[in-house]
């Protein structure tokens, strides 16, 4: 009896001073939930705005051993936050082990679906890949020193001559690092929206609680937490920007955007090298890229710890467990495409928790996808969409 677990679904803000300091033990315990996200102030600021938020809390006996922060859709749940959350998952207590798929089932979901899940996890199966970090803990001359180390010597003098050469034709350079800019992260905004309607994503800045959290956290006056606004300008222009979040002494670099026009000059790079000698002199430690895939990371991080994407299923009826028999037997190139699909439907579903929101984000993605692919048909666009419809009402 004593290995029984007891999952209770309440909203973040009703966790109890026993709770709060709980979750702090156990984040302060475990390096690898050092990430903002893990933050309970992230959790609450999230709480307060994205739809149908709440943090399950576990207990094995009367033994309180963990959180799982979520927001509902349907019988889907997700990370609390998403699409916007990019770290996501237990806080649990050290040494202890949490079945997810049981939490899943307590909470009355058919599927718990993330794409980057870390801690207390070692029993979830899914597609692994390298968070990448930029170790700060020597500062920054000793960051220089690891990535020359690590055969990064020609990249940061290649940055230091376009550097010369920006301020030679544009002016003097500078850089901010500061909170509260509501005007760069109107800009940031609206060029990341500009980049998604370009590439066909779904605009995940569409609705209004995604911007609210953003805001929320501008707006934070909690001490080493909330986000801060990277800022470099050639002469008076911005050239780039980024918008990050801290929480003490970790950083985790969110959304990036420079200006095409002064792409020669790799304005982005010289960004982010200001950035993280900035945030070394303010006591930060570790700066989070986000997972691997991008090559430029490798300049500046290395692999710490790994993150997975897919999917914990709760105790599934005989018709389900025979769709998820059938998908797990389907050919490669088919599951393949599945997932692909599945992340598209995450973006919308995590943004859209009605089912007619849901269903107008996809016939318009899949208009987006007509526009790009010009061979697609109208038949095979019209069962893109059944199909999609049908995965969004799971």
């Amino acid at each position: 009896m004593g290995d029984v677990l007891t999952i209770e679904a309440i909203k973040a803000g009703d966790l109890d001073s026993e709770a709060r300091t709980a979750w702090q033990a156990f984040r302060n315990a475990r390096p690898e939930l050092a990430s903002p996200y893990f933050d309970l102030r992230y959790v609450l600021a999230a709480s307060q705005v994205a739809p149908r938020a709440g943090v399950a809390v576990i207990r094995r006996a009367d033994e309180l051993v963990g959180f799982l922060p979520f927001q509902r859709r349907g019988g889907l749940i997700q990370p609390i936050a998403a699409p916007l959350t990019d770290y996501h998952g237990l806080v649990a207590k050290p040494g202890v082990e949490i079945d997810l798929s049981a939490v899943v089932s307590a909470l009355g979901a058919r599927r718990f679906r993330f794409a980057g899940l870390v801690g207390g996890c070692g029993q979830v199966q899914g597609e692994g890949r390298a968070a990448m970090i930029a170790d700060l803990s020597d500062g920054f001359e000793g960051w220089l020193q690891q990535r020359r180390a690590a055969g990064h010597g020609d990249f940061l003098r290649d940055k230091r001559r376009r550097l010369r050469q920006l301020e030679a034709k544009y002016g003097k350079v500078t850089f901010t690092l500061e909170k509260r800019a509501a005007e760069v992260l109107d800009l940031v905004l609206n060029v990341k929206r500009g980049q998604m309607l370009r590439t066909g994503q779904h605009d995940i800045f569409s609705v209004r609680w995604t911007q609210a959290l953003l805001r929320r956290l501008t707006n934070s006056t909690e001490a080493g937490f909330g986000l801060k606004f990277a800022v470099l300008r050639a002469g008076d222009k911005i050239v780039a920007a980024e918008v990050g979040l801290r929480s003490g002494d970790s950083y985790h670099l969110w959304f990036p955007i420079y200006d095409p026009d002064y792409a020669k000059y790799s304005p982005g790079a010289l960004m982010t090298m200001a950035s993280l000698e900035a945030l070394a002199e303010a006591g930060v430690k570790r700066v989070d890229f986000g997972p691997e895939g991008e090559s430029y990371k490798r300049f500046f991080a290395d692999p710490m710890g790994r993150v997975l994407e897919g999917e914990v299923r709760g105790e599934p009826g005989p018709l389900r467990a025979l769709t998820y028999a059938a998908m797990e037997a389907a050919p490669p190139v088919l599951r393949r495409a599945t997932r692909r699909l599945d992340r598209r439907l995450d973006r919308i579903t995590a943004c859209e928790p009605e089912l007619p929101g849901r269903v107008g984000a996809i016939m318009k993605n899949v208009a987006l996808i007509g526009c790009r692919h010009r061979g697609l048909t109208v038949g095979a666009g019209l069962g893109l969409a059944a199909l999609g419809v049908a995965l969004a009402a799971k």
